[in-house]
Order: C-alpha cells, then sequence, then structure tokens
C-alpha cells in the first residue's frame, strides 16, 4: 500500500502533529509512506520526524495565499499542476488530504479527483462562522466528492459545521475523533519533585498556584478572553501565575497589552514548548479559553495528566467532557463567565480535582491507538469502497473538474 499524505501548512499544530501519527503508524505498518506539503523554517522539525520514521517528504509547495476573484482562481489551478504532477510521478494507491482550515487545498483536491485517486479528507478545524464560498467553489466541491473521496473530520460538531459550509448531507460524512498516546503516569513524590524542579526553571515560588494555557498564539483561541480577567483575579489572588505555552501571530500583541495592564511579570509567555507533559504535570489549573476548536489534543492530553480544567463550551469540547463532571465549561467569548469559573476553581480545589479524576477515566475513550487503526482502517478499505460505490452511481462521474 503506497500512501501519500498532503497537507499545506508551513507550520506545526494539532493537524500536523495529526499528519505525523498517521504516517508513522503507516510506516510502521509497512506501508510505503510519503508526506507533501511547503517547507519552511517553522516545519523542520516535522521533516526530520517523518524522516526518522521513514516516511519519504516531498516539497509541494501548496501554501494557502491571501487571494481572491482571479488570483485566487490562478492560484487554486497552479497548485492543482504541482499536485497533478506529483500524483503521476508517486501514484499512490490512497491519498490522505490533510486540511488544517476548512477551505485550504482545493488544487489538490481536484488534482485527487481528477485522475480518480481513491482520497481521504480530514477537515481539522471549520470555524462557526460560515467562510464565504462562492457558487463556482461549492460546484467544485461537489464535483470532487463524486470522484472517488471520502470526507472525514474529528468531531460530531464538526460534521454538522461541514455539511452546513458545503451544502452537502451530514450522512455523507465520516468522523473519527483524534487520541493521545495515554501516559504513563509517575507517582506523588516523582511528580512533586518534577514540580518543584519546573517551577524553579520558571522563576515561579512554590506556593503559587500555576494557571497553564497550552495552545498557539492566535485569536482562535481566546487569550484576550482570558487576558481581560487577570487583574481581577489577581486582585483576589495575588500569589496566582499565568503561564502561556505555545507561538503564534498575536505574540506581539498580547505582550503589549500584558505591559500595558501592568500584569507582564505575571504571566509567562514561554513561546513554543516540547515538555508539555512537565509543564501539566507543575501546574494546578488548566485554563483553555478557545473560541472553537476541531477535537483539541492539548485538552486531551490535560485530562490525561489528571490537571484540573476550566474550559468552554465551543465546537466539539461537550463532546470530551461534560460541565461539572469533568470540569467546567463556559460559554465560548464570555469573559464574565471565564472569571467566574476560575475563581469558582480556585475557591474549590478538592471538588475540581474530584472532577479531574473523573476526566482521567474519561480520556481513556480517546486513546491514539483507536484513532490509529480506525484511520487506517479507512484508508485501507478506501480504494475497494470506491470502486463499489462508482459501480453503484456510474452517473455521477464527469469527465472534466470545474474551475475553482
Amino acid at each position: 500500500m503506497r500512501l501519500l499524505i498532503i497537507a499545506s501548512a508551513t507550520v506545526c499544530g494539532g493537524a500536523e502533529a495529526y499528519a505525523l501519527t498517521i504516517a508513522t503508524a503507516a510506516a510502521q505498518a509497512g506501508w510505503d509512506t510519503h508526506a507533501a506539503f511547503p517547507q519552511s523554517e517553522e516545519n523542520v522539525s516535522l521533516r526530520q520526524a517523518l524522516a526518522a520514521n521513514q516516511v519519504f517528504y516531498h516539497r509541494l509547495e501548496i501554501t494557502e495565499p491571501l487571494s481572491r476573484g482571479i488570483q485566487a482562481m490562478g492560484d487554486a489551478f497552479l497548485r492543482f499542476k504541482r499536485t497533478r504532477s506529483l500524483l503521476l510521478t508517486l501514484k499512490p494507491d490512497v491519498v490522505l488530504i490533510n486540511l488544517p482550515w476548512a477551505d485550504h487545498c482545493l488544487g489538490s483536491l481536484l488534482a485527487c479527483g481528477q485522475l480518480q485517486i481513491p482520497t481521504a479528507v480530514m477537515f481539522h478545524l471549520i470555524p462557526p462562522e460560515k467562510i464565504p464560498l462562492s457558487r463556482s467553489r461549492l460546484r467544485a466541491y461537489a464535483w470532487v466528492r463524486t470522484r472517488q473521496q471520502q470526507w472525514l473530520t474529528n468531531s460530531r460538531a464538526n460534521c454538522d459545521l461541514l455539511a452546513d459550509l458545503f451544502q452537502m448531507p451530514v450522512s455523507a460524512l465520516r468522523y473519527i475523533y483524534n487520541g493521545i498516546q495515554l501516559p504513563t503516569l509517575v507517582d506523588p513524590t516523582t511528580r512533586a519533585t518534577l514540580r518543584q524542579a519546573v517551577r524553579q526553571e520558571l522563576g515561579i515560588s512554590a506556593s503559587s498556584k500555576v494557571l497553564l494555557t497550552a495552545s498557539r498564539l492566535v485569536p482562535q483561541k481566546g487569550y484576550t478572553n482570558l487576558l481581560a480577567v487577570i487583574p481581577t483575579l489577581l486582585e483576589d489572588y495575588p500569589d496566582i501565575r499565568f503561564v502561556w505555552a505555545g507561538e503564534g501571530e498575536q505574540r506581539q500583541e498580547l505582550h503589549d497589552r500584558l505591559q500595558a495592564a501592568a500584569i507582564a511579570d505575571k504571566v509567562l509567555l514561554l513561546g513554543h514548548r516540547s515538555d508539555l507533559p512537565r509543564l501539566l504535570q507543575a501546574a494546578d489549573l488548566f485554563v483553555f479559553p478557545t473560541r472553537f476548536e476541531g477535537h483539541p489534543f492539548a485538552l486531551l492530553e490535560a485530562m490525561a495528566y489528571g490537571l484540573s480544567i476550566v474550559t468552554t463550551n465551543a465546537s466539539s469540547i461537550p463532546e470530551v467532557m461534560a460541565h461539572q463532571v469533568h470540569g467546567l465549561l463556559c460559554r465560548a467569548g464570555e469573559s464574565d463567565e471565564l472569571l467566574h469559573s476560575i475563581r469558582w476553581a480556585l475557591q474549590h480545589p478538592d471538588q475540581m480535582q474530584r472532577m479531574a479524576q473523573q476526566a482521567q477515566q474519561q480520556v481513556q475513550k480517546f486513546d491514539q491507538a483507536m484513532m490509529i487503526d480506525q484511520t487506517l482502517g479507512l484508508l485501507q478499505t478506501l480504494p475497494l469502497t470506491m470502486q463499489k460505490r462508482a459501480l453503484l452511481n456510474p452517473g455521477m462521474k464527469l469527465s472534466n473538474p470545474p474551475s475553482p
């Protein structure tokens, strides 16, 4: 089985971590596994990890530009040609297109459709505000779905959003939940030692409560809602410290706003970290104020490490955890509710710890092995499935792809 994974992102986020996991698992299963995406300084580590796991990397410049109209059509056609050329060279048995954003990779979708290569399309993130799509683009998407493609996403909530965005039936979609590699938990003494060591590294006193947030520094993640409540929380709890692990386009804006509010010394901007498990075990509360999600890996990891959680009811999160059962959920984008939830969590540590223990049990449902088995199973059977579908629906085939 020759698998090609195609992606458009130049950074390393949750969608790229997913691609690495699936590619590695496929290679370990003996598949001839290839990955193609743009080359950038930000994804050097991803390319190195793929190579270390016997996955062949191919440079494919299909980064999505911020163009519209005629220029956008020309850009999509260029990405179509580049993808088609690679497909003709590699001749994969099946393709997985990995989309960090719902309207990316149209050129690659069209190329796979034009060559009728069995293709699974994983949509990781669908915003609640509908993306404007022209009639011609909608026709293009409708066409590719008839060309041996199975679209899927990572939650029931995203299935509904995806069906609404592309004006298609929900029944035509599948979802496979993201999964994490469940950690081997250390004993309390070892954890206490680790907690002390991390706090010393960060310059945080042993008596301070650490409120950790781990995600990209982008508007989607709701950092501005959290920033708005920090001064009030510090009035009641002057010893708390906020630790933000992540990098992104909002870094300078958030830094400036923290300085303007005179609370920059209470919030540590750590940038990208590869040691999230250490941070999770050193923290007292995981705060995840996201405005919308696909199926968040960071939240699953916080649950797995038994960390008390305050988050929002955005997107798929209610499918992962229940309010006042596994943690506290407030309405997305509501700073007042976020303030109330964090304050309650700080006031009721025993209740929060009980919820955290229940969350540890709940996260067993989102095991990485299950995600891998379901995804590889879909990819392995996709050629035969699509062949049967084509025989049942011969009238659905069209000769040429429409313009994007």
